[in-house]
């Protein structure tokens, strides 16, 4: 059986994981396990898992290393975990997160603690650099959502070196490039993608994109490195969206 992971605190922030956990499992097709490691005595992970029918297995001990370990089974197919607690303001993925989205080398949704998760998904932001890397690393993602006919916003940041020379030119120009950009990172057919350009600073644009356009989650694809080249884009998607964020590595 084919499993989603949702790592559950003890505070409010768990709901919105828990809810997101079921979308996600609706996409891949997978049945929820709630996994809480006790560090007082708190219920709500309990009322919440009973209350949406969900399996919760309880542990004692080192989250980080009972939440990979778990992760780490062959039937789990994803992750979801909490940003970070409750608080107020634009805040950095906490430690918890951080550490296992290094660790675990599955797609991982990380899961602001204000997001309101809507029961289904329609519409999913997807960035990429137009690497064969990131694309084959979103790959499997984009054949679950063109088969459940789920809208795909790709979004592709040029930056002041790399805006191709006919960009404000003739637009038959513009969309034999957008057309081969497409061709070059998505297998899947094109009928429900939409390719949007911006000029700027990926960081900056993918919010801004997600906030213009109101997806239902943002799929970014990373090498799993805190420190590497992607490591600013990932930090500050998480510490600024509103939404949740699956994180899908790069082999």
């Amino acid at each position: 059986m084919t499993t989603v992971l949702a790592a559950l605190d003890s505070d409010a922030a768990a709901r919105p994981v828990l809810n997101a956990a079921l979308v996600l499992a609706d996409l891949f097709d997978a049945s929820v396990v709630a996994l809480h490691v006790r560090e007082n005595a708190s219920s709500v992970p309990q009322e919440l898992a009973a209350a949406a029918g969900v399996e919760l297995r309880e542990s004692t001990g080192r989250p980080i290393e009972l939440i990979a370990s778990a992760a780490q089974s062959p039937d789990v197919a994803a992750l979801v975990l909490g940003a970070r607690g409750i608080h107020g303001g634009v805040q950095p993925a906490g430690h918890t997160a951080l550490e296992l989205i290094t660790q675990v080398s599955k797609p991982v949704l990380v899961v602001p603690p204000h997001a309101q998760p809507r029961a289904e998904l329609a519409r999913i932001l997807v960035p990429l650099d137009g690497t064969s890397e990131s694309a084959q690393a979103l790959d499997d993602m984009l054949k679950l959502a063109h088969a459940r006919r789920i809208e795909v916003l790709v979004l592709h940041v040029y930056s002041p070196t790399t805006v191709p020379e006919f960009a404000n030119h003739a637009p038959h120009a513009t969309h034999a490039r957008e057309r081969e950009f497409l061709s070059r990172n998505i297998a899947t057919p094109h009928d429900r993608v939409k390719l949007l350009h911006r000029l700027g600073f990926a960081a900056d644009d993918i919010i801004a994109v997600s906030r213009e356009t109101n997806p239902d989650l943002i799929a970014l694809a990373w090498r799993q490195n805190i420190t590497g080249g992607s490591a600013h884009v990932v930090s500050e998607t998480l510490a600024h969206s509103d939404i949740p964020v699956l994180l899908l590595p790069v082999s």
